[in-house]
């Protein structure tokens, strides 16, 4: 999976690809229509392949609203780590459950 310290071979200058229409990262994200994925989601996604699966397979409606669940009300710490969580459960079942939260 990684370097041994836990994050993907993938990582470049702080740079996460998941492929052409998925991008961790900040700003350089080459599909227009999808917001760049939150760093801690995208590490949480490599971690479990099913969610990153059922993520990837998403229309880009679905994943931006997502990532706009994600980053809504700009929770940081233990807030922002359930939030990440509760979504990768989501996934991981091919469901967007959490979306009623929204």
């Amino acid at each position: 999976m990684g370097n041994g310290q836990g994050t993907p071979n993938n990582i470049t200058k702080g740079i996460i690809t998941m492929s052409d229409k998925n991008f961790i990262g900040l700003g350089h994200n080459p599909n227009p229509n999808v917001p760049d994925i939150p760093e801690g989601f995208g590490a949480a996604l490599f971690k479990e392949p099913e969610a990153r699966t059922y993520f990837e397979n998403l229309s880009d409606i679905e994943k931006t609203n997502v990532i706009r669940y994600i980053q809504r009300n700009n929770l940081t710490g233990d807030e922002a780590r359930n939030k990440i969580s509760n979504v990768i459960k989501s996934l991981k079942n091919n469901t967007l459950d959490f979306t009623n939260l929204m």
